[in-house]
């Protein structure tokens, strides 16, 4: 637009009988369009900035748009959008001028990317570096856009013999372009030829980023190296070590087992940080290098990107050093987290179709490194790669490698207080199921571990402490709006009888001070009934504080403050559950871990002396009126197994008052009972066994007869049947 045109239209603004501006955009350039959008923005005018921005939108290709835009003389273009945007948010009748920068700006940033990347730019500015001063500017800073994706043809260059007069400037633009070369050109180092070997650890050592330190330690390492190359590596080595401030100096296996465990928990938080990954796709790039290929770039899923760099490194520290058992537990947990981290459908082309799945190495490992592999999980709170690990524990380890691991701790033990109840349970199915024969540290929480499993999934228990009565009384009210099956007390002492009651304990909600829930937390943590359990401590901020400095890093302690809102309370409970319990487990899956609990309680009831079945007691009891009924039947079969009046007890009442076949099977599990431990029932229960053999018929007065006999009734009433 002229000046003319613009003198024109600020008269028919101040008149108010414009035309609409698309009356003015129609037919313009696109270098019209910008500079138009430049203009309005600048003189604060949003809706003649919004009319022509849209329409440039419209007119001009994303390659156009850049074209546009570099060829400029407004050089603050970046600034001009972001006053648009600002523009937009101040006044909403022109909302949309926002996302109209926004538009401009991503597709600006697009063309950018795209371009720089085109293999002929690249090729081209290559060339450029050595045409003068200005020309090696522009050419440097577009071949740094391009980053790693110029890698290969600048090593190419680098490589070429004929193109010599090029080796300086690209040498200089490599060190100046810095860290995205320095991946490709490491990969590359140990196998290039004695001089370009030379230029590019200095190059390396120039860019300086210790990545580099492992591949130039392997040059050193290796007994084929050219003695000129090696002093040159070696003096690029020792200047990147000195200004990286590297403490020791390694092999280089340790030094590609120390890069592999720092890409791997750089990958845990966030791959996004790592070198070599590509926003603009949500992809990374990891590299392979041939004398006679040149570096291929292979383009790997964003999710487990960094996993694929950490196996990488690994393997490398695993090929320089066979021995080397830490590289060996990275692979193997790097490997199986990139499963789990693979989305559905998704191909990870780095790993090579004739290799096995990842569980298979695990397997292959042994117990030794697949200990380790639980260890990190746990610490890194990845259940999926704990359950993983348990899962290849459990088919390839026995007794000794399970619960024995010299003096150090044993990271399954460690698993059965983890937050996930899924990684609880395999852990105590992993302990139960090898049936040890000498005690070990945690082995009480085995029992603990399944007896919550046989509770069902949608009943929640909540244990209550309060410094007074009246705010106990308060939060059992509280806790039962929310749900839950609530007891409590001012002590432990207090709700000592109704805790052996209760099938299991959800949450401990405790309002006393900091130095009773630290006593709270010590003293139940070997308990083998609560030492899985959330704590909820409220208090005042002041003594979370003191809390959080007294325990530091643990996820069963939640502090919050005190607060009359239900809501509030109901938000920090459910806060505390999801910090300790893991991800949910739906009906299937609770069904599934309650009878292999009861299957494997079974198995402990007939002979270990290691697990106490008894402690599993309020759980097996309650499940005697559970809703599913194989889950009923299963718990019978272990309280049969119990030398104790409850179980017994509780065995007669479930075959008193169930019908049918769950009635049938009552009673033979009540005369199995009988027939072990002896007649532990009151006489109302007896009285109505003899009721239920003198009205039964068929295979129910059979059963009743059984148990009756079992439990070594008079024998009168025998008689008195046959008499009468």
């Amino acid at each position: 637009m002229s000046g003319t045109q613009r003198r024109l239209l600020g008269l028919c603004l101040l008149v108010s009988a414009c035309l609409p501006v698309s009356v003015f955009a129609q037919g313009q350039t696109p270098e019209a369009l910008w500079e138009d959008f430049n203009h309005y923005v600048l003189i604060a005018k949003p809706d003649l900035a919004l009319a022509t921005g849209q329409t440039l939108l419209k007119q001009a290709d994303n390659q156009t748009l850049l074209a546009t835009v570099e060829s400029s003389d407004r050089e603050a273009w970046a600034n001009v959008l972001a006053r648009a945007a600002k523009m937009g948010e101040a006044d909403e009748k022109y909302a949309s001028l926002v996302d109209v920068a926004q538009d401009l700006d991503s597709r600006i940033q697009a063309a950018r990317i795209e371009l720089s990347r085109n293999s002929e730019r690249i090729q081209a500015d290559i060339e450029l570096l050595a045409q003068g001063q200005r020309a090696y500017r522009n050419a440097t800073q577009r071949l740094a856009a391009a980053g790693q994706y110029a890698a290969p043809q600048m090593l190419a260059a680098l490589l070429d013999a004929d193109q010599s007069r090029l080796h300086p400037y690209i040498l200089s633009a490599m060190a100046t372009i810095g860290q995205s070369l320095v991946a490709p050109l490491a990969e590359a180092l140990p196998q290039l030829d004695p001089v370009p070997m030379s230029q590019v650890a200095q190059v390396l050592s120039e860019i300086g980023y210790p990545q580099a330190l492992p591949a130039m330690k392997q040059v050193l390492e290796s007994p084929t190296a050219d003695a000129d190359a090696r002093l040159a590596v070696q003096a690029a080595y020792n200047a990147l070590l000195t200004s990286t401030r590297q403490p020791v100096d390694l092999s280089a296996a340790e030094w590609n087992l120390g890069l592999g465990q720092t890409q791997y928990t750089t990958a845990t938080n966030d791959s996004d940080d790592l070198a070599g990954y590509d926003p603009s796709i949500g992809s990374g790039l990891v590299w392979a290098y041939g004398p006679k290929i040149g570096l291929i770039p292979v383009v790997v899923p964003g999710e487990v990107f960094g996993d694929v760099l950490a196996m990488r490194s690994a393997k490398r520290a695993l090929e320089l050093n066979d021995g080397l058992d830490d590289a060996l537990s990275l692979y193997l947990m790097a490997n199986l987290r990139r499963e789990n981290r693979l989305p559905s459908g998704t191909v990870d082309p780095s790993y090579p179709s004739e290799l096995q799945p990842a569980g298979f190495y695990a397997m292959l490992s042994g117990p030794d490194r697949l200990h380790d592999v639980l260890a990190q999980a746990t610490a890194d709170g990845d259940s999926e790669l704990a359950l993983d690990a348990i899962a290849a524990l459990s088919a390839t380890a026995g007794t000794d490698a399970l619960v024995h691991q010299g003096s150090t701790q044993q990271p399954l033990m460690n698993a059965l207080s983890y937050p996930d109840r899924r990684v609880r349970f395999r852990a105590a199915e992993a302990l139960a199921s090898v049936r040890p024969t000498e005690a070990f540290p945690g082995a009480h929480r085995v029992t603990a571990v399944l007896s919550e499993a046989v509770r069902q999934s949608d009943t929640r228990y909540a244990l209550i402490l309060a410094d007074d009565p009246d705010t106990v009384n308060n939060l059992l009210a509280v806790m039962d709006d929310l749900g839950f099956e609530a007891f409590g007390g001012v002590s432990m002492a207090d709700v000592s009888s109704q805790l052996n009651l209760v099938p299991g304990i959800d949450i401990i909600v405790a309002a006393v001070d900091s130095e009773v829930v630290v006593q709270l937390y010590n003293d139940t943590a070997n308990d083998y009934k609560t030492g899985t359990v959330p704590i909820l401590a409220l208090q005042t901020l002041e003594q979370n504080i003191r809390l959080s400095n007294a325990l530091g890093e643990t996820t069963r302690v939640s502090p919050a403050v005190m607060s009359d809102d239900t809501k509030e309370l109901n938000a920090a409970v459910e806060a505390a559950l999801s910090t300790y319990t893991g991800d949910g487990i739906d009906a299937a899956q609770s069904t599934e871990f309650a009878l292999t609990a009861l299957r494997l309680l079974r198995e402990v009831a007939v002979g270990s002396d290691i697990f106490n079945v008894a402690e599993a007691k309020p759980a097996l009891i309650h499940a005697l009126s559970d809703e599913r009924d194989q889950v009923k039947v299963a718990s019978a079969a272990v309280l049969a197994l119990i030398d104790d009046a409850d179980s017994q007890s509780a065995l007669a009442d479930a075959a008193l008052s169930l019908e049918g076949d769950l009635q049938l099977s009552m009673l033979a599990n009540l005369a199995d009972s009988a027939t072990y431990f002896g007649n532990q029932l009151d006489a109302g229960q007896t009285d109505r066994l003899l009721e239920l053999v003198n009205t039964g018929s068929g295979d129910l007065a059979i059963a009743a007869a059984r148990a009756h006999g079992a439990l070594s009734l008079p024998t009168a009433n025998a008689v008195k049947l046959l008499t009468q």
